[in-house]
């Protein structure tokens, strides 16, 4: 028996049928459960599930700029309507789906066109860089056009394979060259560093046994040090420090040899000490030897023996003192030797302030200490005490003044 109640399908013998249409043949789409009637509203009634997907699909498709996104889930609801078990107009539906299809279609077109004109720019960019060896600048334009090229959707299937291509070709042998490059200095610094200690080992043999003609040996090996080449500073700065002590070792005797009284030679140890103070980084090793020769030299009858004395003590003081800044400014900063010059004078501006603001508590709480417990005995060490305190303040003060005036002077 049979019972045509919808014009989209029918109840035959126990089952429920979708009559075809487009190029779908008639199916079967369920069975007759409580009456005829009853299973064709039931199906009636699903099919507007089906039609509901397909206006939510519509509506997400008309209201977005970004279409192509929907293309996949056009073609799963498709696939869906096929096989769904309803009763309706699904010829609409699909009608609905191709137009919806002919549009994103169309705006994936459009943005090809659009994303190849962008990509065809960004390759004339690539190629103007291609052959700059300016390695820093260029890897970071690099890395902002390749995440660009990956931001940009596709162009038109036809050339989007040719322009990737290229785009990584161009790209790819830039980083290559870079490399390549990066090496050869990294050989070079190699290079230059074996010769730095070569020389440095020269010069040590000098001091240890010298030739007779010492004094031309060293200064061709002073003009050959200095034809070596650039080394990065954290790579060179201890056998800076340990050549700057040899060449001082050195110089130190051939001096003291030539000179005939020991004033002179203060005099000309307080010169040195006084020029060290222009270095940023002091030859520690070299003020140590100094050290040494000045208390060999001893007390001397000379009238200027006592400013000597007192030119060569400030002058250390504040030699040790700029060393142990340094060495603390690394401590705390592990990538101190790579910042700027400016950010290193910020640094150290910093830490010594720190330093002098402890001095100055130190100092405040010796001198209540002493009015506290007035005797002679500890008056005198007081004193003595109180006066090194006052006269560390007073190095690093000056060292602080002279930082100061680098950050005016520059910045």
């Amino acid at each position: 028996m049979s019972n045509s109640i919808s014009p989209y399908g029918y109840a035959k013998d126990g089952k429920v049928y979708l009559n075809g249409y487009l190029n779908f043949p008639t199916r079967e789409i369920g069975v007759v459960k409580e009456s005829e009637q009853a299973s064709i509203q039931y199906f009636t009634k699903r099919f507007d599930l089906a039609k509901e997907k397909v206006e939510q699909l519509a509506k997400a498709v008309n209201s977005t700029n970004n279409k192509g996104s929907f293309l996949m889930k056009l073609i799963h609801l498709r696939e869906y309507l096929a096989s769904f078990d309803g009763l309706g107009d699904f010829p609409s539906l699909f009608q609905t789906l191709d137009a919806l299809e002919a549009d994103i279609h169309s705006y994936i077109e459009k943005n090809r066109a659009k994303n190849l004109e962008i990509k065809q720019s960004l390759l004339r960019e690539a190629e103007e860089f291609k052959n700059n060896r300016n390695w820093v600048a260029v890897t970071k334009k690099y890395k902002e056009l390749k995440l660009k090229w990956i931001k940009t959707g596709s162009a038109p299937k036809e050339k989007e394979e040719v322009l990737n291509e290229k785009f990584d070709a161009i790209v790819e042998g830039f980083f290559q060259q870079r490399n390549r490059a990066i090496e050869e200095r990294r050989n070079a610094i190699q290079k230059r560093i074996e010769r730095y200690n070569y020389l440095l080992e020269k010069l040590k043999n000098i001091n240890q046994n010298p030739p007779e003609n010492a004094l031309q040996v060293v200064k061709k090996l002073q003009n050959d040090w200095k034809l070596v080449g650039r080394v990065p500073k954290k790579d060179i700065i201890n056998l800076t420090n340990a050549y700057k002590a040899e060449i001082g070792k050195f110089f130190s005797k051939h001096k003291q040899q030539s000179f005939r009284n020991p004033a002179d030679r203060k005099r000309d140890i307080c010169d040195r000490v006084e020029k060290m103070l222009e270095m940023d980084e002091p030859p520690i090793e070299e003020v140590k030897s100094l050290q040494k020769e000045w208390q060999r030299l001893g007390k001397t009858k000379h009238p200027n023996d006592k400013e000597f004395n007192t030119r060569f003590k400030i002058a250390c003081n504040e030699l040790f003192e700029t060393y142990f800044l340094n060495k603390q400014a690394r401590y705390k900063y592990e990538s101190f030797d790579e910042k700027t010059f400016f950010e290193q004078l910020k640094i150290k501006i910093r830490l010594i302030k720190e330093s002098i603001k402890k001095d100055e508590t130190e100092l405040s709480l010796m001198n209540e200490k002493n009015k506290r417990n007035p005797n002679s005995q500890q008056n005198q060490n007081f004193d003595i005490e109180r006066l090194n305190q006052i006269n560390k303040l007073k190095t690093k003060q000056r060292i602080l003044k002279k930082l100061q005036d680098q950050l005016l002077a520059n910045y």
